[in-house]
């Protein structure tokens, strides 16, 4: 793929991928553009937060004349413009601020909690205690907007990228598309649903973490990153190169890792065209005995019936790259650590889509709204059918 092509074929789908506030049309909720995210391990202690400190200094080289405002934690929700006063007062902060305390800031180009931002660079890292005692990670992430990939903006945040890893020594993480969200990212999870299944090549990286994310990583994408005690687990350098077998997937290490890059250009993994990128899928091919076997839920529980992630569907979509036969597993599962659960309980563990949405298993499907006519056969990509000229929602009821 050439760089004309990739942003010919981005272009041709963001429309689809820009979700504008109902109140003010001009400002967007929900995007898609270039996200990094990095999971840390002890990121209380004083030395690792400082590191955190080096990582902001870092982007605020590249992008800080982009960032606008933003906020931090122990100063309340309230924002704040972005200067040169702010920055130093955020580096002493994060040096300085008591291990058994929280650090959360976010800096953004649309200073705004219920919009998205094209520029933004946000951290929370937990406590001590609530790391020591509930397994808890830090969570760094960036965005930029896939217009910094241009010309040789490409090469530049393959740069940054390694000089982050280098100073935050992630466990795990990633770059490439994804979905970009606003602060107040709960009011929009069904629709990130949706563009998740309809867009496989999309990383979903939420600001929270999950204890069982220190068991092996969540995200794979256009570049994944993976501590060198993992990735020792699959062999050396060269049988890892060996087991690619494809010269269009590089490794670039670093001094506490490594970084895989898929490719030249990420891939959007349009359900239908491209649900599993070649190259994505090769990657996951080797490298998912490291992956963490259930990820919880990426999303909270539905308030007025709309369908989110629940950690089945989380599970399913972890697993998008792999072979079909191999996924089979998680739809067969019961819903918890082999528990029974009450029929409100399991509710939590179906896999439900909206019509209008591509089909992201294939099997018999039930219409909620009209569960009288019966199931129907679909084929993973198949758009599901609205019920006449209304919107419906289908439950996988027998995966193939």
């Amino acid at each position: 793929m050439t760089e004309a092509e990739f942003f010919d074929t981005f272009d041709a789908e963001r429309w689809s991928l820009t979700f504008m506030d109902e109140e003010d049309t001009t400002q967007p909720v929900q995007q898609v553009g270039v996200v990094a995210i990095f999971h840390l391990v002890d990121a209380y202690l004083p030395i690792r937060r400082k590191h955190i400190a080096e990582a902001i200094a870092l982007y605020d080289q590249h992008f800080g004349s982009k960032l606008q405002g933003g906020y931090r934690g122990e100063m309340g929700m309230r924002i704040q413009p972005y200067s040169r006063k702010t920055f130093t007062d955020c580096f002493e902060h994060i040096t300085a601020e008591n291990p058994m305390n929280a650090v959360e800031f976010k800096w953004m180009s649309r200073p705004s909690f219920g919009h998205v931002s094209d520029y933004m660079f946000g951290v929370y890292s937990p406590a001590g205690w609530m790391e020591k005692i509930h397994k808890v990670t830090t969570t760094v992430r960036f965005y930029l907007p896939v217009e910094e990939l241009r010309g040789e903006g490409r090469q530049r945040v393959e740069r940054l990228l390694l000089d982050m890893c280098q100073i935050l020594r992630p466990l795990h993480g990633a770059a490439g598309l994804a979905i970009q969200e606003c602060h107040e990212w709960e009011d929009f999870q069904y629709v990130e649903y949706e563009v998740a299944w309809a867009y496989r090549g999309l990383d979903v990286c939420v600001p929270i973490s999950s204890p069982s994310w220190r068991d092996g990583y969540i995200h794979l994408n256009w570049y994944t990153f993976l501590a060198h005690h993992w990735l020792a687990k699959l062999g050396t350098e060269e049988q890892l190169r060996a087991k690619f077998a494809d010269e269009r997937i590089a490794i670039l290490p670093y001094q506490w890792g490594s970084i895989i890059r898929a490719g030249d250009w990420p891939a959007l993994g349009k359900a239908g065209a491209d649900p599993r990128p070649e190259l994505y899928a090769k990657v996951n091919d080797v490298i998912k005995p490291l992956r963490v076997n259930h990820i919880g839920s990426l999303h909270y529980g539905s308030i007025a019936g709309e369908i989110r992630f629940n950690p089945r569907t989380s599970n399913l979509w972890l697993r998008r790259f792999d072979r079909p036969e191999d996924v089979q597993a998680v739809l067969k599962t019961t819903p918890a650590h082999g528990k029974s659960k009450s029929s409100q309980e399991s509710e939590r563990y179906v896999v439900r889509i909206y019509s209008g949405t591509p089909c992201p298993w294939p099997g018999d499907w039930r219409c909620e709204q009209a569960s009288h006519l019966g199931t129907r056969f679909f084929q993973a990509g198949d758009v599901m059918p609205d019920l006449g000229d209304k919107r419906v929602t289908w439950r996988l009821v027998k995966p193939l």
